[in-house]
């Protein structure tokens, strides 16, 4: 598709674009605040990238037209047909239309025409697509609806040629208009100014208990966090924000590397939807979003889909810093012994134990037992046959092989794109089910008020609600889906549950509902099984520690395993003990992970039930705190003799 673009028309529009100067410190700061000026097409911005330093907007402008002037005639087709087309009332209703897009069209009226209008759109596109292959073109904002059908009319009768001329100029006049509407990003240094500006308007509670020392006289934390992912470091930043001091978090992991996104997160971005809040106690500017805009720009987060793993990550990273989060890395948690008197020693791999009131359990989505590798997997097959999608795995070295994938999850496609992407030779994923779950459950959750108030439910209600929750099951997203199923070496077996495997000369061969398949390598993506026997730093009050068995009976035929090993927790995530005596030895330890969810819904370790769940936590830690210790406070109380008026009055 070669043509010329017509650059004098369209650099003679924005005349906004001269001196403003361009947000290009690095590459990916470039394409983030840029790339979206061009429909579903950041390569234009990439490669103009290349063409820098720009003076000013006005010459990124004439670099962008450049990249589309010397682009292939392939690629300036795929340019226009990432356009959609004009009043496409199903695109629109259905949010298809990327955020530029639609405020363009809305401006023009063409989201809200008459059924006369919208047919003679409709008749026009159809009309031109056929004629020339793409959509019809225009830069909306310079023309009103009469000028745009005018318009579709004229341009229906030039030549093919003339018209992908005319095309490829409208669409450098819809960039022009685009990168003029850009204002600079703030930058994180000035945010950051603005969040500690925020943070000291809130005016959080000074310091309100005491230093202590063990009868050893070792420091006691009011707070170890085990954990320092996203649950750790907003639970410590809570309990900070409430006057709640000498707090540590623990995490195993190097700085970077905590929690599962860097490590054997396989998917491309978060399943969660960009807008759900989750860490920031309700400061806007302490968000993700807050703090994207402030180095990318608004327009940029609005053409965002959802936030890259790496992405949420850095954010992470970011929050730590800015709050100044006491963490320690490379530190194992070991064992968590009960003291007495409402101490816990926490012990510590390689190093020397600590000691704390109270211990939070933010250990994420394997916290509550370990990650579930089938019986006749493990029991038939050696180590080097198989993994958990969970597991630290080098794609590298499947490049080539066989692979085949137990389960149906979501991290059954992420870590299949994954492989693919890697090289892998194939990939082949068996569901036991005939079908995909299609009902994602925890979107009604999110707003149907039971993810806020599902601790209010009585036990039974309760069971009902996450039996259903783990029956139904969530599905593959969208785009991991098509990610996946884009690859041709892609299979999907559904109805094809695994019975048996055994190792071969070459590999391993499963045999299925569906018939025998050969592989290299095996990928579990099979979930997890909820187990305190099965954590290492519970092995001290394991039996201690009551069971949603132990206190609950599900009616008959309604039993469902995975809820009965779940630990039955206090409204604020606290252990509960089987007797007086394990109370005791409970008490003061938190289980702020995945295996909450049975007593208080989806909370811990999913940013969807991140907003309720921590101020809950928070409150309950902090209120535990407080009260082991009321006497002494009620006393400081009693003897307070601080004057604090000063004012004489004569006598007479």
């Amino acid at each position: 598709m070669s043509s010329t673009i017509d650059s004098e028309r369209v650099l003679t529009a924005p005349a906004a674009l001269k001196d403003r100067p361009v947000v290009a410190p690095d590459r990916a700061t470039f394409l983030r605040v840029y790339g979206h000026l061009f429909e579903h097409s950041p390569w234009v911005v990439e490669r103009a990238w290349a063409l820098g330093p720009f003076a000013d907007a006005a010459g990124l402008l004439s670099s962008l037209l450049q990249v589309i002037e010397t682009a292939s005639g392939c690629e300036q087709l795929s340019l226009a047909r990432a356009h959609p087309e004009l009043a496409d009332r199903l695109a629109i209703a259905a949010g298809d239309l990327t955020s530029d897009s639609a405020s363009e069209q809305a401006g023009a009226g063409l989201d809200r025409l008459t059924n006369a209008q919208y047919e003679t759109f409709s008749a026009l596109n159809r009309a031109y697509r056929e004629r020339f292959g793409f959509p019809f073109i225009i830069c909306v904002r310079l023309h009103d609806l009469a000028g745009i059908e005018a318009s579709m009319r004229r341009r229906l009768a030039n030549s093919a040629e003339l018209e992908r001329h005319e095309a490829m100029t409208q669409i450098g006049l819809i960039a022009g208009l685009r990168l003029g509407d850009l204002e600079p990003p703030v930058g994180l240094e000035r945010h950051e100014a603005r969040v500690r500006h925020d943070l000291e308007c809130l005016a959080f509670p000074a310091p309100w208990l005491a230093p202590q020392t063990s009868p050893e006289g070792d420091q006691v934390f009011n707070v170890i966090v085990v954990g320092a992912g996203q649950c750790g470091l907003a639970a410590a930043f809570g309990l900070m924000r409430e006057g709640v001091r000498d707090i540590l978090v623990l995490d195993e992991n190097p700085q970077g590397a905590e929690g599962p996104w860097t490590t054997y997160a396989r998917m491309v971005t978060l399943r969660t939807p960009k807008h759900l809040t989750s860490i920031d106690f309700g400061i806007p500017s302490l968000t993700c979003r807050a703090w994207w805009e402030a180095q990318y720009g608004p327009r940029s987060w609005d053409a965002l889909g959802k936030i890259a793993k790496e992405d949420w990550m850095r954010y992470l990273c970011w929050y730590r810093a800015l709050l100044g989060i006491p963490v320690r890395n490379h530190a194992r948690v070991e064992r968590i012994e009960p003291m007495g008197d409402g101490l816990h020693r926490v012990h510590v791999a390689g190093a020397t134990a600590l000691v704390a009131h109270k211990v939070i359990l933010a250990t994420g989505i394997q916290g509550g037992g370990e990650w579930h590798t089938p019986a006749f997997i493990r029991d038939a097959l050696p180590p080097g046959r198989y993994g958990h999608t969970a597991d630290a795995i080098d794609f590298s070295r499947l490049q080539g092989k066989r692979i085949g994938i137990l389960g149906g999850g979501a991290s059954a496609f992420d870590n299949a794109q994954h492989a693919l992407k890697c090289g892998a030779g194939s990939v082949d994923v068996f569901v036991r089910r005939d079908g995909l779950p299609r009902i994602n459950p925890i979107r009604h959750l999110e707003r149907s008020g039971i993810l806020r108030h599902f601790p209010l439910l009585d036990d039974a209600r309760k069971y009902r609600v996450i039996d259903h929750f783990l029956r139904v099951n969530q599905p593959p997203t969208n785009d991991t889906f098509a990610r996946a199923t884009a690859f041709p070496n892609f299979a999907l077996h559904l109805g094809a549950g695994w019975q048996a495997v055994s190792e071969t000369a070459d590999g391993v061969r499963v045999k299925t509902a569906k018939g025998a398949f050969e592989f290299d390598f095996l990928l579990l993506s099979t979930g997890i099984r909820n187990d305190v026997a099965l954590r290492p730093e519970l092995d001290a009050v394991g039996d201690d520690i009551l069971l949603w068995r132990d206190r609950c009976v599900a009616a008959p035929g309604q039993a469902n395993a995975l809820i009965d090993e779940h630990p039955y927790l206090g409204p604020a995530f606290e252990l509960t003990g089987r007797s007086p005596a394990s109370q005791a030895r409970v008490h003061g330890l938190f289980v702020f992970n995945f295996s909450a969810l049975a007593s208080l819904g989806l909370s811990a370790s999913a940013l969807s039930g991140l907003k309720t769940a921590l101020p809950r936590l928070v409150a309950g830690v902090a209120g535990q705190l407080f009260l082991d210790r009321q006497d002494a406070l009620l006393e400081a109380y009693l003897r307070y003799d601080e004057v604090e008026f000063e004012g004489e009055l004569s006598a007479g």
